[in-house]
Parts: structure tokens; sequence; C-alpha cells
């Protein structure tokens, strides 16, 4: 658009300038005519008077008439005013008014001649042959002077003329040239503009490709959320990403990447829901600046002077949001870039999402919400390996609750069910963090324990087989007891496989 304009703008000027150079031409044209005419027509009305004055005179000297003389009083009258009228209309031009000092002077020699001749035609007496000839002279000569002032004026004028018209093409194609240097340059400056532009679009085209690829190859959410994070803070200057996941088990709505210390929307995503994002509420963007005061806040956009959030949505499910703060105004092609990488990544992060959930499930037992016996064995040889390398023990605690299968005869298997329950969530209560309990089979519960010798292990065991003894289940009249077995790595087995078998 803009190099559009600026073609129009330079063939707008070109068509101005032309148009000026023309009119300024044709105006110095009409000028210079009407000058000519003027200066032909003063010329010619001199020639006019003279030759009336001599007809004047001529017949007085015939008819003895005063109206003759008046007609030669006129004449003489008209010949110095159109006299001093083309001397008015030469412009100081010298050889202009040579010739019409010329011409009056004739003029006068010829007035002194007729004032002589009248006053013997008044007297009677006879006007002498060569004092007419005089006269013819003098008028013949007048006509000459007369007819080079017209001949001078018509070359001046032409000249004139021809000046014009050469600067006038001069002054065209001056411009021309000045335009067609312009031209050139605005159609260099385009084309180097469209090279810019095309290159910036394969730029960006080959970050979204990359971007596109390697989120492909992403192995969990958290890795998949930092490749957003960082994909969008290079497409946009002087911004900061955070993504936010919804967590509809908890109606929490948590930040997937990493909030810098001190940061505002640390504080107020600490009990946020779902709904405290306007994207995640009404399922689309939601863009927040200073100069405009929406009629519904956003909780988390409020304190930031800019920021753009853009829903991850799959399936018409708001799965989360992506919230870039940035300083200035965002243009069209950093807003069409931020909604279509938060596209292409929905999809990703929701099946990413899914998986991890199906991998929790494979490893978890449905009744107690403990590692099942496969996440045990996967983990034993994780912890084994890892006291291997740090040379510390590893110490296993099996646990089988004792005549179980009579609890399940007497009453029921759903009173069996929640006796597992009860003693997984007593035997979960008494381990430490980096401990890892799970329901290794039927009434079997195998208990690791990193950085632990035989003797703590067998501390905690006790320990452990007393909360057990303790669980009481509701309408079950017999006590819940458990047997624990105990073993150690390396003390008692370099395996981790004969370490559960000792144990």
């Amino acid at each position: 658009m803009r190099n559009a304009l600026s073609f129009v703008a330079v063939v707008a000027a070109f068509a101005l300038g032309t148009s000026a150079v023309v009119w300024t031409a044709m105006s110095s044209e009409r000028a210079a005519a009407q000058r000519a005419f003027n200066e032909i027509q003063a010329a010619e009305a001199m020639l006019t008077a003279a030759v009336a004055r001599e007809s004047a005179l001529r017949g007085y000297a015939q008819t003895r008439r005063a109206s003759f003389l008046e007609s030669y009083d006129e004449g003489t009258s008209d010949l110095a005013a159109f006299a001093d009228i083309a001397r008015q209309q030469t412009g100081g031009d010298e050889r202009e008014l040579l010739l019409i000092g010329q011409q009056e002077r004739l003029a006068s020699r010829w007035a002194g001649s007729a004032n002589d001749a009248i006053i013997k035609i008044r007297n009677g007496d006879e006007v002498a042959v060569e004092t007419t000839l005089l006269r013819s002279e003098l008028i013949s000569r007048f006509r000459r002077h007369n007819d080079s002032l017209r001949g001078l004026i018509q070359r001046r004028a032409e000249a004139s003329h021809r000046g014009a018209v050469e600067r006038a093409v001069v002054l065209v194609v001056f411009l021309s040239v000045a335009f067609a240097i312009a031209g050139g340059l605005l159609a260099f400056r385009i084309r180097r503009n469209d090279d810019s532009r095309r290159a910036a679009e394969r730029a960006e085209h080959e970050r979204q490709r990359e971007f596109a690829e390697t989120l492909q190859v992403t192995e969990s959410e958290t890795e998949a959320h930092g490749l957003v994070k960082r994909h969008l803070e290079r497409s946009v200057a002087d911004s900061h990403v955070l993504v936010l996941n919804r967590n509809n088990s908890q109606n929490r709505l948590e930040a997937s990447t990493s909030v810098e210390q001190g940061d505002v929307i640390a504080d107020k995503l600490r009990d946020a829901a779902p709904a405290s994002c306007l994207a995640v509420r009404l399922g689309r963007t939601y863009d927040h600046a200073p100069e405009h005061e929406p009629l519904l806040a956003c909780e988390l956009c409020t304190h930031s002077a800019r920021s753009t959030c853009v829903p991850s949505l799959v399936g018409g499910e708001v799965i989360g949001s992506v919230l870039v703060r940035h300083a200035g105004a965002l243009t069209h092609d950093e807003s069409t870039r931020i909604l279509q990488s938060v596209s292409q990544a929905a999809p990703v992060l929701a099946n990413l999402r899914n998986l991890a959930v199906a991998e929790v499930r494979a490893a978890t037992d449905a009744l107690t919400g403990l590692p099942n016996a496969r996440s045990l064995r996967e983990n034993l040889l994780r912890m084994v390996a890892q006291a291997s390398r740090s040379k510390l023990s590893l110490s296993a605690v099996l646990c089988d609750l004792d005549h179980f299968k009579q609890i399940n005869d007497v009453y029921g298997h759903e009173k069996g069910d929640q006796a597992l329950a009860a003693a997984s969530a007593a035997l979960r209560s008494g381990l430490r963090e980096s401990d890892l309990a799970g329901r290794y089979g039927g009434e079997e519960f195998l208990i690791l324990l990193p950085d632990t010798p035989l003797a703590g292990a067998v501390v905690l065991a006790e320990k452990l087989r007393e909360q057990v003894a303790l669980v009481n289940v509701p309408g079950v009249d017999r006590a819940i007891t458990a047997s624990f077995g105990v073993a150690a790595f390396p003390e008692d087995t370099p395996d981790g496989e004969m370490l559960i078998r000792m144990a």
C-alpha cells in the first residue's frame, strides 16, 4: 500500500510539474504575443497618422477647406500620442527606440515643410514642386523606418516564442530526467522492500516450520511448554511469555513455565481458578492495554502494561492459555504469529497431556492410588543403579496383610478393597518424600527406602506395622494386621530382584 501511494505521488508530481512548465510557457508566450501585438498596432497607428496628415495637407492645398486642417491637426496629435505608446511598449529596447526616434524626427521635418506650405496656401502663393517632393520623400523614409520597426518587433516576438518553447522543452526534459531518476529510486526502494519483506516472510516461515517440527518430537508437556515460550519470545520483540495450564481436577490455573521472582502474577496464580483468565473463560484472545478500559477486566492481566492472552483450544475445549506480555503494541504480523503458534501447539500439548495421564494410569494401582508392580520394578532398577553410584544403602520392606483372604470371604470383597485402601494410606503416611511405596501384588506392598541401612529399615518397618494395626474398617470387627520383611542393598545382596526375594 505504501509503495502504491509513493508511485502515485511521483506520477502526480510529474504531471503537476509538467503542467506548471506548460502553463508558465503559455503565459510567457501570451504576454510576449500581446506585447508584440500592441507594439505593432502602435507602429501602424503612427504610420496611419503620418499618412493621414499628408492626405489632409493635399486636400487643403486642392480645396482650401479648413476642415482638412482639422484632420491635419488630429493626425499630428495622434502621431505624437502613438509614438509615446510605441516607446512605452518597447520595454527599453534600444533598436526600437532608435527607429521610433528616427520616425519622430522625419515627422518633425515633414511637419516643418507642411506648415510652410499651409502658410503659402493661405497667402495665395504657389507651393514649390520641390517642397512637395521633399514631403513625399520624408513620408517614404518614414514608411521604411516604420516597416523596419514592425519587422524588428515581429522578429523579437518570434525569438521570444522560440525561447519560450526552448525553455519549456528544456524544463520538460529536466523534469523527465528528474522524475525518471525519482521513479528509478522508488522502483529500487520498492524492490528492496519487497526483497526484505520476502526475506522476512521466508525467515518467519522457517521459524514456524522449525517450531512445528520440533514441537512434534517433544517428549513431555514441560518440554513443549518451554518450546512455546522460547519460540514466541524469539518471534515478538521485548516480550515475556507465560504458558498457563488448566488443571480441571483441582479447578486450578497453573503456570507451566517459570515465573520470575517478584513477578506480581506469581501471587495472582497462587489461588487462581481457570475463570480468572478471561481468555480461558471466553475461549478467545484477550488483549489488555492501559489506554483501553474494558467492561470486564482480567484478574491476571491488569498488572501488566500490555498483554495478549490466547487460549489453547482443542476440539472446542480450553486446556490452558498463553500469556504474552509485550512492551509496545503488536503488529498485525506479530498477532498472527502468536495465534498461529498457539494453534499449532494446542493439539500437541493435548496429546502429550493425554499420554502423560495414560502413563500415570498404567503405572498406578487403581484401588490404592500407589504405583503398581510394573512401576515398582522400573523404579527398583533405577534406585539400585543410583545406590551403586552413590555407594549408599537401599533397603526394601515387603509388607503382607495377615489373613486377608479371610476378610474377603467373611466380609466380602468390597470390605477387602476398603482394607487395602486404608492400609496403603497408613503406609504412605509414615514415609519420607524420597521413599517409594507401591502395591506389589494382591495384599502385598513394597516399600523402597533410599539412603537407609538395614537397621533404619527395621525401625521404620516396626513403625509402619503399628500404624497398620491402627486401621479401622467400618463393618469389619477384626483388627487389620500385617507382616513385614526387610532386606538391604548391598549388605544382603548386590542384585535388585534378589533384594525383593530376601525381603
